[in-house]
């Protein structure tokens, strides 16, 4: 883990360890995804597409801040 110094001083650093972090979240909405629609799996699966939605669009933000985080260095 980074510390807050090293993280000032290194933003792609910082940017990758945000990401590090957010993959359980991730693994949790597929595992939430793969769930059987038996009782209740309707609601667990559109939680689930929720989270995949929301997820895909915050690891495309992620990346767009590491590339121009790369650009600047």
């Amino acid at each position: 883990m980074t510390t807050e110094l090293e993280a000032n001083d290194n933003p792609r650093g910082t940017i990758e360890e945000i990401i590090q972090r957010f993959q359980p979240i991730e693994h949790l909405f597929d595992v939430m995804g793969a769930a059987d629609s038996g009782v209740q799996g309707v609601f667990v699966r559109r939680w689930a597409e929720i989270g995949v939605s929301l997820a895909t669009t915050y690891r495309e933000y992620l990346d767009q801040i590491a590339a121009a985080s790369k650009g600047r260095n």
